[in-house]
């Protein structure tokens, strides 16, 4: 099923999906999309829908993006495992 359909962009940066995309999708007004430049293309993709291996390759990008290493995100897991710890002993 094709549907083509022209949508406008409010000043907010909002479109409205036609309502043929949103039923054939299954989208409601608590869905989440991906949403991606391809070239001239505009892609969205239900987050549900993703796959580990797209995941793996969006947080890496953005990593990438931000400047985020390896080495400071084991710091950062070492630093709040390290505070849950201290929590968890504080609690006992």
């Amino acid at each position: 099923m094709s549907v083509r359909e022209v949508v406008k962009v409010t000043s907010k940066g909002q479109l409205t999906l036609p309502v043929e995309i949103r039923r054939g999708l299954s989208l409601d007004k608590d869905s989440y999309l991906y949403v991606t430049k391809l070239g001239a293309l505009i892609v969205m993709k239900k987050v549900e829908d993703l796959t580990l291996d797209e995941v793996s390759r969006i947080l890496q990008s953005l990593a990438k993006e931000r400047g985020i290493t390896k080495q400071l995100l084991m710091k950062e897991v070492e630093r709040v495992r390290k505070q849950l710890m201290e929590e968890k002993h504080a609690k006992a």
